[in-house]
């Protein structure tokens, strides 16, 4: 299994970065896990709300997150 470093800035007025080592077997899985255990609150938890999560985390213009693979 791979580990994650997932860190994320959730759409919120007071702003705390969320951050997680999350092992997973792939980037996908890795960031469902991420989304349904830390950032529910502040999207619906269903397929649109992760929908959401990964177009904000991966933004052009100014992403709300990042992931990296940490061997």
């Amino acid at each position: 299994m791979h580990k994650y470093s997932i860190v994320f800035v959730p759409p919120a007025e007071n702003i705390q970065l969320k951050h997680r080592i999350i092992e997973s077997t792939d980037q996908e899985t890795a960031l469902k896990t991420f989304f349904s255990e830390e950032i529910t609150d502040y999207y619906t938890d269903d397929e649109q709300g992760f929908f959401y999560f990964k177009q904000d985390f991966f933004e052009q213009s100014g992403p709300s997150g990042s992931i990296l693979l940490c061997e």
